[in-house]
């Protein structure tokens, strides 16, 4: 059987885990699992799915009993490896660089068009 205090301690590190490394506000775990959305790959969300139903099933003393540590602390593992492997620092500079490019290629196309407008406009 999980203890309650234990699995709570752990949902509350995991939570500032996700608000240090993700910048996911949310009052709840469960919030925070929703606004992370993409931003945690589907393996990392089957995890946090498992401990919110974990936490659901602990509320429930019989249902608390047929509960697999094993499964819970797996998931908790899974989700903790993850988000050790991600640097904030690192995703801030990547998601500049991205919109960067993404600017910089819609002025090219944008004065490839135009050169191909004036081309257009000035052989006729």
């Amino acid at each position: 059987m999980i203890d309650r205090k234990e699995f709570d301690d752990r949902l509350a590190a995991l939570q500032g885990a996700l608000r240090d490394k993700l910048h996911l506000r949310g009052a709840t775990f469960e919030r925070q699992v929703h606004r992370a959305g993409r931003l945690l790959p589907r393996r990392q969300r089957r995890a946090a799915a498992t401990l919110l139903g974990a936490r659901d099933w602990m509320g429930h003393p019989r249902l608390a009993r047929l509960l697999d540590r094993r499964d819970v602390d797996a998931a908790f593992a899974d989700l903790n490896r993850h988000l050790d492997r991600i640097d904030p620092r690192e995703r801030r500079k990547t998601a500049l660089l991205r919109l960067t490019g993404g600017v910089v290629l819609d002025l090219m196309i944008f004065g490839l068009l135009l050169y191909l407008l004036h081309r257009h406009v000035s052989g006729s």
